[in-house]
């Protein structure tokens, strides 16, 4: 008799988490973007007064629905051919430009950014990052200042 109800007290409770479980699932509304529609991404980045052992790392990296196509993204207007990512180091900021905006050429089924700024020194550098996603400003951070004690790394999903 006890060996019954504990089954039936399994069966009914496997039964209450099942229909739990399928009556959470809902339908996207239509305003819901969808990765196959794709969206369009543009990133801001600049760094001021890093110091030469300064540790600088920004990627981003974008696919549309076809695989095969590889060229998603221009660097400051210039269109990077067969390139699904781009990566900046502390080299691309020793120079003159200090400023690099890079937008998708088309529209995206994901987008992933990692950034990591590092100071071993006690010259502290600033780092600005605007992130955009079809038009909206996803992430706004200006002259967030990097330390021996403070760095800027994140990764993003859009």
């Amino acid at each position: 008799m006890k060996k019954s109800i504990f089954k039936n007290l399994i069966a009914v409770t496997i039964c209450a988490v099942l229909f739990a479980g399928f009556s959470s699932c809902s339908k996207k509304s239509s305003s819901d973007p969808t990765p196959s529609n794709g969206r369009n991404a543009k990133f801001t980045v600049t760094v001021t007064g890093a110091p030469a052992s300064a540790y600088l790392s920004f990627v981003m990296v974008g696919l549309t629905n076809d695989p095969k196509d590889a060229t998603v993204w221009k660097v400051n207007g210039v269109v990077q051919n067969n390139e699904s990512s781009v990566s900046l180091s502390k080299n691309n900021f020793s120079g003159n430009t200090k400023t690099y905006v890079i937008e998708s050429v088309k529209p995206l089924t994901t987008v992933s950014v990692g950034i990591q700024c590092l100071n071993v020194e006690d010259s502290p550098y600033k780092v600005s990052y605007k992130a955009e996603i079809n038009g909206e400003v996803k992430n706004d951070e200006k002259d967030f200042t990097v330390t021996k004690t403070a760095d800027f790394t994140h990764d993003y999903t859009y």
